[in-house]
């Protein structure tokens, strides 16, 4: 049987682009037009730099026993997982940003419950982002409204091209707006990071810098802008404080490569010079998400706990807040779900884990690191592929995700509840 879907959303990354035409012949997806490789992933279960390698799928329920896994039940892996949470006194929930709305609130819960830390996956460059929004107040303003009317983009610290690969034809660099009708033509672009990435290859002015020089560059950029004189000579200092000023809308796009920095610092400065570029035009300071839901989960934290720092309830009276990564050294117990948590670790860190023997429980449609040094493993549905949710896209618009096609697995969302329920 042949269905074809129109205008589906894909859970690919932010963006969470809505023109998706998905073709489905005996409840597979067999083609997706207007797709981006980061979704293609998802709906065709492929590597994303590689499209012919296939992703393995998670099929069923494992426990590592002995140091050997076995296949088990859905109940009992469910009840070992609660087991190893109900023993801990410090466990921490990490990930969540590959999660929907229904599976992060579900999360909260659960932490609650199981008195642990709730750490989002993105929180070494999202924390201080939201730090600086609150102390500068800095206007904000969606996807369409930057398409349509800003003529100035920086990307600092960000590739879209790796994050989210249809942002630049979208919504930025070659987008075709209301008031930019030629795109790339009539907007002015530069990129500054450590390592020549391929923006090198389009933007007007690119500046790669040395470890070290970002908060001096952006500094003399700060300075240049407001009409004094930067403190110390750093090349590019000139050439991005003259592509601002002539900005009639600027927008500052930053990624994960702030974290590699003085993030807080960075953060600081770049609302700083954001607030200088509004005294004479609109500018906006914009982070750019990778993962399909990071923002959903702090409109969660935010409307919850009032907080968009990782919220910690192993204290012994009321939860506590924390803008700093989580420290694995302190931790006796992870879950991991909507992340691939041991991608980003050391190996000193990983063999920290193994030396303590801190138990490790996956949710996750796909074997990843995380998965191979897990102790229970829950396999999951595809969110917004196999089951329904909902997402927030990386400006704040929330969307209804909608079932393409059915799986026999569990949600994450129904996993989460049925762990809370089984403390």
């Amino acid at each position: 049987m042949e269905a074809r879907i129109e205008s589906a959303i894909c859970p690919g990354c932010a963006c969470l682009c809505d023109d998706i035409d998905v073709t489905v012949v005996d409840n597979r997806i067999s083609l997706a037009d207007n797709i981006c490789l980061w979704g293609a992933s998802k709906m065709f279960s492929h590597q994303r730099f590689h499209p012919k390698k296939e992703r393995r799928r998670l099929q069923q329920p494992q426990i590592k026993h002995r140091g050997r896994w076995e296949t088990v039940v859905y109940e009992d892996a469910v009840n070992r997982a609660a087991e190893i949470l109900s023993q801990a006194r410090k466990p921490v929930i990490y990930g969540l940003t590959n999660s929907g709305c229904w599976a992060q609130e579900a999360a909260l819960t659960l932490a609650r419950r199981a008195r642990a830390r709730l750490e989002p996956a993105d929180l070494d460059f999202k924390a201080p982002y939201y730090q600086s929004l609150m102390r500068y107040g800095l206007r904000w303003a969606p996807l369409e409204m930057i398409r349509d009317e800003a003529d100035t983009f920086l990307f600092w610290g960000a590739n879209p091209l790796h994050s989210c690969p249809r942002h630049v034809v979208r919504y930025s660099v070659f987008s075709r707006g209301r008031f930019t009708e030629r795109g790339i033509e009539e907007r002015r672009t530069a990129a500054v990071d450590l390592h020549r990435t391929e923006l090198a290859e389009f933007v007007n002015i690119f500046v790669q810098i040395e470890p070290g020089q970002e908060l001096a560059l952006l500094e003399g950029v700060r300075r240049t802008v407001s009409g004094q004189k930067p403190t110390r000579p750093v090349r590019g200092v000139r050439r991005l404080a003259n592509l601002l000023q002539e900005a009639s809308y600027g927008v500052i796009f930053f990624g994960r490569g702030v974290s590699y920095g003085p993030t807080e610092e960075l953060l600081d400065g770049l609302a700083a010079l954001t607030v200088e570029l509004n005294q004479k035009a609109p500018g906006i300071l914009f982070p750019l998400s990778a993962d399909f839901n990071s923002v959903g989960l702090y409109h969660l934290l935010l409307r919850e706990l009032g907080s968009p720092l990782a919220p910690d309830f192993s204290g012994d009276t009321s939860c506590s807040f924390c803008a700093e990564p989580v420290r694995l050294q302190d931790r006796d117990a992870l879950v991991v779900c909507g992340a691939d948590l041991f991608w980003f670790l050391t190996l000193e860190q990983i063999s920290d884990l193994k030396r303590r023997r801190t138990p490790v429980v996956v949710l996750s449609p796909f074997a990843n690191r995380s998965a191979g040094h897990a102790d229970v493993v829950l396999p999951v549905a595809l969110a917004g592929v196999e089951v329904p949710e909902i997402a927030y896209r990386m400006d704040g618009l929330p969307l209804c995700l909608p079932q393409l096609v059915s799986s026999s697995l569990p949600a994450d969302s129904q996993v989460l509840q049925d762990l809370a329920k089984a403390l």
